[in-house]
């Protein structure tokens, strides 16, 4: 089988595009995946409303700003 330069050309535009797509899901999977492990670890203080980050395994944390001791894991009152 002969390719021509209009196959060539078709086959490498499918082939690029193909490989965009396939890149495009990687990084979105994996930004999901980061977004979701960022957002378990947050934590908003239920009287000054600052967010902040915790990663350690403890199920109380301090917020750093008024020191008010706070709940991990997502607040019964928003659902």
């Amino acid at each position: 089988m002969e390719l021509t330069l209009t196959d060539f050309v078709l086959l490498t535009m499918l082939g690029s595009m193909g490989m965009v797509l396939f890149f495009t899901m990687v990084s979105r999977t994996l930004h999901v995946r980061a977004e979701k492990r960022s957002l378990a670890n947050r934590v908003i203080c239920r009287l000054c409303l600052h967010a902040f980050e915790e990663t350690s395994h403890v199920s109380t944390v301090k917020c750093p700003v008024c020191g008010a001791e706070n709940e991990k894991g997502r607040s019964r009152r928003f659902g």
